[in-house]
């Protein structure tokens, strides 16, 4: 993985040290003192890419000193820098390669203790697909995809830091098989994800390590019926293996977990005319652990695992309004591994609009919605409540 990690990093410097005199046009694009964009583009037969650098400010009141200004700031500085790159080698195979840098700090200040407390937040995101299409009805490729987020909050008044580290790695094998009858999807795929927390004060300090290994596989037969419903089934069967270790200054816990979830998906989506839309999806899954360090364990019911659960979206567009709403329930599941505490099953709903129009040469967009219309009490997991009935109201404007 890391091989070929670095060979596609190589072909993408070679790329833009050969290419980087050459570009279509570099543009700034919003440029104004909060945020602004440095866009470069290249396009031939052989080849594409685009490169953005951002930088965007949040906030933004600049008095650091906590002992004289007491009242609450938040100020974070953002930039970015993207890079999407297409290399067509002929007809029948191409690679796609996308990678994205994101570094940010933001500051605090809480006004009623005087408290300063700054955040380093950096991201780093790549996707390479290489694609095969050797005829006009099958299509291949291989998907490596990796995330790498790192979180280090340091609040100065307490001495405490909390360090974060997030790491994602995916590889996958698709392919897309576009009969006249039917479609079939197959995906075959492995997922690293590791999580690590560090946590220091004055009189305590702990280490997290969590640790998945999911490999699975995906079949989907899609079908469209009338050029009016489309309706797929998936059928999906991973395992998943779950590290897991928390050692303190006077304490240590280690618990392994292998699990296997299998089930079935269902969806269909109707158009009704031009305007109204259906869309449903039903899932039903067996999720069980296989082992575990703790044998008594084995055979129960993996947590916070629903085994059923329904979507219902409809949608409705009249000129410039758009309606919307969407209906979720949950079954019943589990709280622990031991199988021994229940959460139960919620249905959660939530209505909205949005509203298109235009000032002068710039369109705007106006969202209203509001969630849990019920105002039901539900857990999302064992230990977090989800949300009261929320209102929510947006606008956004082109320029």
């Amino acid at each position: 993985m890391n091989v070929l990690m670095k060979l596609f990093v190589f072909i993408i410097l070679f790329n833009v040290y050969s290419y980087c005199i050459q570009f279509d046009y570099i543009k700034f694009e919003n440029t104004d003192k909060n945020n602004a964009i440095l866009k470069a583009e290249k396009k031939n037969k052989l080849y594409e890419y685009v490169i953005k650098y951002k930088f965007e400010k949040y906030g933004y009141a600049n008095d650091e000193s906590v002992n004289t200004y007491l009242y609450d700031t938040n100020n974070e500085d953002k930039q970015s820098v993207i890079f999407t790159n297409s290399v067509y080698i002929n007809d029948n195979v191409w690679l796609d390669l996308n990678f994205n840098y994101e570094d940010s700090i933001k500051k605090s200040v809480d006004g009623d203790v005087g408290v300063l407390s700054e955040d380093k937040i950096n991201q780093q995101h790549s996707l390479v697909k290489l694609y095969f299409k050797p005829n006009s009805i099958f299509t291949t490729n291989i998907t490596f995809e990796g995330i790498n987020k790192d979180s280090n909050l340091d609040i100065n008044a307490a001495r405490y830091k909390n360090l974060i580290l997030n790491d994602k790695k995916e590889i996958s094998f698709n392919t897309y098989l576009n009969l006249d009858f039917l479609d079939i999807y197959t995906k075959v795929y492995q997922i690293n994800s590791n999580y690590n927390k560090y946590y220091k004060d004055i009189d305590s300090d702990y280490n997290k390590d969590k640790d998945n290994l999911t490999r699975g596989i995906e079949i989907t037969f899609k079908k469209d019926f009338f050029d009016s419903y489309l309706f797929s089934t998936t059928f999906f069967r991973a395992k998943n293996n779950y590290d897991y270790i928390y050692t303190k200054r006077d304490s240590f816990s280690k618990e392994e977990i292998d699990s296997i979830s299998q089930g079935v998906k269902f969806s269909l989506d109707k158009s009704f005319y031009d305007n109204l839309k259906l869309a449903t999806t039903a899932r039903f899954s067996h999720d069980k652990i296989r082992d575990s360090d703790k044998k008594y364990l084995i055979g129960n019911t993996v947590k916070n695992r629903a085994n059923k659960q329904l979507d219902v979206n409809l949608e409705y567009k009249i000129k410039r309004v758009k309606l919307f709403s969407k209906f979720t329930h949950m079954a019943s599941r589990y709280a622990d591994e031991k199988n021994s505490e229940k959460l139960g099953a919620y249905t959660i709903g939530t209505i909205g609009s949005s509203f298109y129009t235009k000032l002068k040469n710039g369109d705007i967009k106006f969202d209203f919605n509001i969630r849990n219309i019920f105002n039901k009490k539900y857990f999302i997991d064992s230990d977090t409540q989800g949300e009261a009935r929320s209102y929510f109201l947006n606008m956004i404007m082109k320029f």
